[in-house]
């Protein structure tokens, strides 16, 4: 199964989820960066019948902690699909980077459009030019200088900066963990978490029409797209639940608890 054909695999009798993926902000932590115990317990638990792994558009060291913290050591992806990492040595399977001059174009655009970003170089988070040693950069986030400004601007804003976009550099939009902060996401052409997905999926030898993916934003349709059981959070915009085929209370209502208990163990029963 590819494409569409793998939406809504889980209808059929004989299918069993195969791996648990998880978003991180909006998803998995909350507006306060906090994981609800409820939620780590569960994960936990599935981590023993399934594999586990949370792909997220934040850089590797934050993904490694929170997997390490869930007790995941399974492959974990980061950089907005550009990065698969192993969270138990801090070491990277698989990265795509952005071509120098990409990146330092992308960067340059950005300021007189009152936009600020952070871009991951290698494993270390630059908020500046200063701040980037190697220019081994696979993904930029960028959003706008003010973070009180209104909903409606930084929206606007954000989705002007899509045009920045090119043959060889994708840009992909993500809204916060508290539904208002919205970014764009520079990588590679052809990277995101759906690709991302892909490979992790090949190199743990999983079927992806048993994957159940949870997720909450804009970045995460590509991922929906790719795997069997697409789970949209219950504070997912209309456009993101479109993309999903099923749809889990919110992060304050331990949306990836009742994943769990609905899709790993359908009697009700974690495990």
């Amino acid at each position: 199964m590819r494409g569409a054909d793998i939406k809504g695999a889980h209808r059929n009798r004989e299918w069993k989820a195969s791996a648990l993926v998880l978003d991180l902000d909006g998803t998995l932590i909350n507006a306060q960066d906090a994981l609800s115990p409820r939620v780590i317990e569960a994960v936990g638990r599935a981590s023993k019948h399934v594999p586990v792994a949370i792909a997220s558009g934040r850089e590797p060291a934050d993904v490694a902690r929170y997997a390490r913290e869930l007790g995941l050591r399974t492959p974990q992806i980061s950089d907005n699909g550009a990065r698969i990492l192993n969270p138990v040595d801090n070491s990277t399977i698989e990265a795509h980077l952005l071509d120098e001059a990409d990146a330092r174009s992308i960067i340059a655009a950005l300021g007189p459009r009152g936009m600020r970003f952070f871009a991951v170089d290698d494993w270390h988070l630059a908020r500046s030019v200063a701040d980037i040693e190697t220019w081994q950069i696979t993904v930029i986030a960028a959003s706008t200088y003010d973070r009180d400004a209104p909903k409606d601007f930084q929206e606007a804003t954000v989705r002007a900066a899509v045009d920045l976009a090119s043959e060889q550099v994708a840009a992909i939009l993500s809204v916060g963990a508290d539904g208002k902060r919205w970014y764009v996401n520079y990588t590679r052409k052809g990277v995101d978490k759906g690709t991302a997905l892909r490979s992790w999926a090949r190199r743990l030898g999983v079927s992806l029409d048993g994957v159940v993916f949870v997720g909450d934003s804009l970045n995460d349709v590509e991922a929906f797209g790719v795997t069997g059981l697409p789970v949209a959070m219950g504070s997912a915009s209309d456009e993101v639940r479109a993309a999903a085929t099923e749809t889990v209370g919110d992060v304050y209502e331990d949306g990836v608890v009742e994943a769990i208990e609905r899709f790993i163990a359908p009697t009700g029963q974690l495990f």
